[in-house]
């Protein structure tokens, strides 16, 4: 399952996680339920780089200060490290602040969401033991009209 431009084929490249262009994100209706979304290592998406994992994927997201990451569930378990800014991260019925240099974990299936309470933009980086990742959200995602959003998977 080795894609082109990963460690195995190409050794060890930089990425730079925001360098390539982002895709706005929201739903109708809310005008706070917007992030910017980048897919540096996910093979298949808009602007990914041809470096990726095979048994890994990463999302880096920017939320703006107000806005928020409308509630979800990923068939894979996720690790969430902010890198700039403070966030709400909502778990199952749990909620934890967290600031630059802070992670949490999210299990299989388990709802959870993130806002930025603070004054500047937030980053954060999900890390998923997959190369492929089914997200659900509770409401219509735009600019995909859907509920359902599958990212990654290897492309032979």
């Amino acid at each position: 399952m080795a894609t082109e431009g990963n460690v195995k084929q190409g050794g060890v490249q930089p990425v730079e996680l925001y360098r390539f262009e982002g895709t706005d994100v929201w739903q109708e209706g809310d005008e706070h339920a917007r992030v910017r979304g980048y897919f540096p290592l996910t093979p298949g998406m808009p602007n990914a780089s041809e470096v990726a994992g095979e048994e890994l994927m990463i999302v880096s997201i920017e939320i703006e200060p107000g806005n928020y990451l409308p509630t979800h569930r990923d068939s894979n378990e996720e690790l969430l490290l902010v890198t700039d800014g403070t966030v709400a991260a909502t778990v199952g019925e749990e909620t934890v602040e967290l600031s630059s240099g802070q992670c949490a974990i999210v299990p299989e299936m388990e709802p959870h969401g993130i806002r930025n309470d603070g004054d500047e933009t937030a980053r954060i980086i999900g890390f998923f033991p997959n190369d492929e990742l089914t997200a659900t959200f509770d409401e219509t995602l735009m600019p995909f009209d859907s509920t359902v959003l599958t990212i990654g998977g290897q492309t032979e």
